[in-house]
């Protein structure tokens, strides 16, 4: 699938300076090839990408008081391979250790607390991918979609208590399921062709047949029809915006369009 995604970010910085640290460019990955971009700064200020060496790429800028918009455009070509028809469950003990650490709690997720219900709701099946698939099912029929209803502090507990929430209280309760069951998860920040109403997206990753493999908690949008932009073992990890200065933000804008469908194309 190639993909046609943007993003545009207004603010107005009342401090003298302000610092911006932008996690909206496109991943380049093993699944994901970007075949374009551009980056607009307004007014242009002194910027630089820096890499993580896992695909990640961050913006960082340094902006002088007054208005600064952000205008972010790209193409990707999205290919993720299908699931194996069983994946059975990895050892815990035999995972890498950098594996091994998104099976434990962390700031939104608190898989200590959802051991028994997770095995209660999805532990019947032998099949791990099926496991993860029942937990999106779970949740797209469970949990209501109530914007304003939850914020950056919100926790999978309290959306498991609520049962309301938008895609970040999703994933986060995605991955907390996950990690019950010793399904090693993480979260994903990214661009979803297909969403309604149009914004970023939070999804997650699982740990599934020695590889990992991308899911949407609202059950909603398929694998190839995202492009990855930021990950992390919770929010707090994997923030779109981070600023340090006093600002003021304006309505964003986010595009996501289906370009061409590779296979249609092969």
């Amino acid at each position: 699938m190639i993909l046609s995604v943007g993003c545009t970010l207004g603010y107005q910085v009342i401090a003298p300076q302000a610092a911006f640290t932008f996690n909206v460019l496109v991943n380049a990955d093993a699944h994901q090839r970007l075949l374009g971009e551009t980056i607009v700064c307004v007014p242009e200020v002194p910027r630089e990408i820096v890499e993580s060496g896992r695909g990640d790429r961050t913006l960082r800028c340094e902006v002088p008081a007054g208005p600064f918009e952000l205008r972010y455009a790209a193409t990707v070509e999205v290919s993720r391979p299908p699931l194996p028809p069983v994946v059975k469950a990895d050892n815990p003990g035999r995972l890498p250790l950098n594996i091994l650490t998104h099976t434990l709690p962390s700031r939104y997720c608190e898989s200590d607390r959802f051991a028994q219900i997770a095995w209660e709701l999805f532990g019947k099946a032998e099949d791990r991918a099926e496991q993860v698939r029942a937990i999106c099912q779970w949740i797209g029929q469970s949990i209501d979609y109530v914007p304003g209803s939850t914020d950056s502090r919100t926790s999978a507990w309290e959306v498991w208590l609520s049962r309301r929430g938008v895609c970040r209280d999703y994933t986060h309760l995605a991955i907390a399921f996950c990690r019950a069951l010793s399904i090693p998860a993480r979260y994903l920040g990214g661009y979803a062709a297909g969403l309604q109403p149009m914004d970023f997206h939070a999804c997650f990753e699982a740990y599934l047949g020695g590889e990992w493999r991308i899911f949407d908690p609202t059950d909603e949008i398929a694998s190839d029809r995202i492009a990855v932009i930021s990950r992390g073992r919770d929010a707090a990890s994997a923030a779109l915006t981070t600023t340090f200065g006093r600002i003021t933000t304006a309505p964003i804008k986010v595009t996501c369009d289906i370009v061409e469908d590779l296979k249609a194309s092969a």
